[in-house]
């Protein structure tokens, strides 16, 4: 079954159950997704406190810097061999009105495709995972009997041999916040089905010991502190943590004016408890390039996320940290300029990132299986 034909077959659908009122006559316009996604998934890392305390040591009044050693290049050490990243499109197809009431429907395509790099540096695809699918509110404003009536499409969607099937994927009425748009909800529902194909593209790739993999961006949810050997490298992060540094407290800016090229902070963690990524997952930045071409102090610099073992960092952790450090310094070679935030970025979720945009259905044939239904 096509996948324009599975679209018809909903929006007859939602037209028994209401009054379906397409976005156009034509073709559904492509939402445009938050400035800086990234950021916004990271700022989830961080409560109203975000009071974030060393568990490393550092000599008392100095700067919590690191000079880790110079950079562990492939051809010494090939440490990282997986990079995983993941793509998002969404569109809002129009309206629902059901019971006098109304609300919007969004569809999102969703990719995640890892790389793998062998010793000698050539790179390849390891895996590609990607999903279609209309995105629902809750309960109300959605009445049940077209919830039931859209799960028994999916089920029969199922049923059928066809490269590509559309899924439904609900909303769930805890995530959405009283007083914001469902709209923007649901485009945050989009990206939280991404992070799901991450992780289980990420469980699924075969790996040996000492074969490490990065995510790129944050880690977000509890299922990615499961993956061994394993970090999330942000190119954009937070704002919003402050730093307990020698009885003084510091913001982001502030805490890495001073970090140098090829150094590292110490590593931190929440302070807060109760939310499990907050209470195993550590952190620290690394600068990875610094003069001219840069714009404000905090481009250059990356942030690692590190599953911790313990309260404080042991000897074999603080060694384990140097050398994700190290490595990572190699990583920036080459620059993929002048992509956005290229100063940033690692080459090989560069490749990844083109490989899954390459992967989507284009803008306009993706709009193309709405129009005219």
């Amino acid at each position: 079954m096509q996948l324009s034909s599975q679209f018809r077959l909903v929006k007859e659908t939602l037209r028994r159950n209401g009054s379906y009122l397409p976005a156009t006559p034509d073709e559904p316009p492509e939402e445009t997704q938050p400035y800086d996604a990234d950021r916004t998934d990271d700022d989830s890392n961080f409560d109203r406190k975000n009071l974030c305390d060393p568990i490393e040591e550092f000599e008392e009044g100095k700067e919590p810097y690191v000079n880790q050693g110079s950079a562990l290049l492939r051809t010494e050490c090939n440490f990282f061999k997986f990079f995983l990243d993941g793509s998002i499109r969404t569109y809002y197809l129009g309206e629902q009105i059901e019971d006098n009431r109304s609300y919007p429907l969004i569809a999102t395509e969703v990719a995640s495709a890892a790389i793998k790099r062998a010793d000698d540096g050539r790179a390849s695809v390891s895996k590609l995972m990607r999903k279609v699918a209309l995105l629902v509110p809750p309960s109300p404003p959605v009445r049940p009997q077209t919830v039931r009536d859209l799960i028994e499409l999916r089920a029969n969607f199922s049923a059928v041999r066809s490269p590509i099937k559309l899924d439904i994927e609900q909303l769930e009425r805890d995530i959405h916040q009283p007083g914001v748009d469902l709209r923007t909800s649901l485009l945050g529902k989009a990206r939280a089905v991404m992070h799901e194909i991450e992780h289980t593209l990420a469980r699924s790739l075969k790996r040996e010991k000492g074969e490490w993999l990065i995510l790129d961006g944050a880690i977000r949810r509890p299922e990615f502190l499961g993956l061994d050997e394993t970090i999330g490298l942000a190119k954009s992060f937070s704002r919003n943590p402050v730093f307990h540094i020698s009885g003084r407290f510091k913001d982001v800016v502030a805490m890495l004016s001073g970090l140098k090229e090829g150094a590292r902070t110490v590593v931190f963690r929440h302070s807060g408890g109760g939310d499990p990524v907050r209470k195993r997952v550590a952190f620290w930045y690394l600068r990875l390039r610094s003069g001219r071409g840069l714009q404000g102090p905090l481009q250059g610099i990356v942030k690692i996320d590190y599953r911790s073992r313990g309260d404080l960092l042991e000897a074999d952790d603080i060694e384990l940290v140097n050398t994700i450090s190290r490595a990572l310094l190699a990583e920036k070679y080459v620059s993929p300029y002048p992509t956005p935030r290229w100063h940033a970025h690692i080459y090989p979720i560069y490749v990844a990132e083109n490989y899954i945009k390459s992967s989507l259905f284009s803008p306009l044939a993706f709009r193309g299986h709405f129009g005219g239904i």
